[in-house]
């Protein structure tokens, strides 16, 4: 899952560039799940690490197999440690049920909440969008 995480800050802002991805305001909507105008760290974590696994998932088979993981640049050991034994592939529960991959996908959602609340604004998350587009430049 750690080649997932090294891809998500591209990942992000591709889909913000997409013609066919819904623009910031309504990709924000779909993430604040209990409409509050804020995005938690368990919503945001939940969407991230769910278009994450949707990139991955080649074959949208609802599993990413050792195939897939290591076409997206893992490490076959990682897959198998990760993976549960004899499993055809890891789903994407067992994806937001993992520490380690919460965690990782975390990082994105703490470098948007600059208010250090909990919590993400649409502002805090326009703001995050720029900052990730000047970096890639």
């Amino acid at each position: 899952m750690k080649s997932l995480i090294l891809l998500l800050p591209v990942a992000l802002l591709a889909s913000c560039a997409s013609t066919t991805t819904p623009s910031p305001e309504k990709r924000f909507k779909q993430a604040d799940k209990d409409g509050d105008s804020l995005v938690s760290r368990q919503e945001a974590t939940d969407i991230i690490i769910g278009d994450a696994f949707d990139m991955f998932d080649a074959n949208g088979d609802g599993l990413i197999d050792e195939a897939e993981y290591v076409a997206s640049g893992g490490d076959v050991a990682v897959f198998r440690k990760n993976n549960k034994p004899g499993s055809a592939g890891i789903t994407l529960e067992e994806a937001k049920a993992n520490p380690l991959v919460v965690d990782r996908f975390a990082v994105s959602f703490d470098e948007a909440d600059v208010s250090g609340n909990g919590a993400v604004t649409y502002e805090e998350y326009l703001d995050y969008i720029k900052r990730l587009e000047a970096a890639v430049r």
